[in-house]
């Protein structure tokens, strides 16, 4: 028999609002995982697809923000000895790395939403970070929001994040280093001497950590995976369901593929 403790404890989790779940992923080909990332938040801001929580993993790429230059901020030549691609996203920001071993998320709101009505770009990075921060915490580590869109524990980022708001939703999308190689990430990427010092570091290598390195075990993306939905179900007082990506979202990432996120002119141009 269950008890009325536990039916109403259940009864309220069923009345949260509901957020869609989606690991929709092309680990073998970034420009259409970018395509994805476009895609969905404008079909919520169109009001055709609920409130979404995306995870999904790439194979070696450099990703560069919307406004960055790839020759400045991409080593080519260690890029073409590693095997690893670069593609641009459509959010601001900065450079970041991605291998097997790292975790990327997203979330897409409907603009005006609850946790972020202001419409502020700084609110975005800071409230729609606390999800995986308290994931991150669930595992056991010391880990923060640090302005102005890292997550770091014990001062090393783990995390950084982008976000637009745009097309009638609020975007953010995180990546989060969970046992990626350093090495590589030390070689692609061109990061200025400045950044460092002003950190106070000698490399790249010294200023980023891992998942893993700093739990001091093996993990899987999978384990961080649940951890972080558990954080954004707790933070934002949410209910996380599993589902997939409408026949249209699909298509209309497969429309921004072939205009778009495969053209070279926009992965490499400027």
């Amino acid at each position: 028999m269950i008890s009325s403790k536990h039916y109403s404890r259940r009864e309220r989790y069923r009345a949260l609002e509901t957020w869609r779940l989606v690991d929709h992923e092309y680990r073998d080909n970034p420009s259409m995982n970018l395509a994805v990332e476009e895609a969905i938040p404008r079909m919520v801001g169109e009001g055709k697809a609920p409130s979404t929580v995306r995870f999904w993993h790439n194979s070696n790429t450099i990703v560069i923000g919307c406004f960055q230059s790839a020759k400045l901020e991409v080593n080519m030549q260690a890029c073409k000895e590693t095997g690893t691609e670069i593609v641009r996203r459509f959010t601001g920001g900065g450079a970041v790395y991605h291998d097997s071993g790292n975790l990327n998320y997203a979330i897409s709101l409907p603009k005006g939403h609850r946790l972020v009505p202001d419409h502020n770009l700084q609110s975005v990075f800071q409230r729609l970070s606390e999800g995986a921060v308290e994931g991150l915490r669930r595992l056991g580590l010391n880990a923060e929001f640090q302005p102005v869109n890292d997550i770091q524990v014990d001062r090393k980022k783990v995390s950084g994040a982008a976000g637009s708001i745009r097309w009638n939703s609020v975007f953010h999308h995180g990546c989060i280093l969970v046992n990626s190689d350093l090495s590589i990430l030390g070689k692609v990427l061109n990061v200025p001497r400045a950044k460092l010092e002003d950190r106070h570091v000698a490399s790249v290598q010294t200023r980023v950590t891992t998942v893993r390195d700093e739990l001091g075990r093996d993990i899987s993306t999978r384990e961080v995976r649940d951890a972080i939905v558990g954080g954004i179900e707790s933070c934002y007082e949410v209910r996380v369901e599993s589902g997939v990506l409408m026949k249209e979202e699909v298509g209309l990432a497969e429309e921004l593929y072939q205009t778009k996120y495969s053209r070279l002119e926009w992965n490499l141009e400027p």
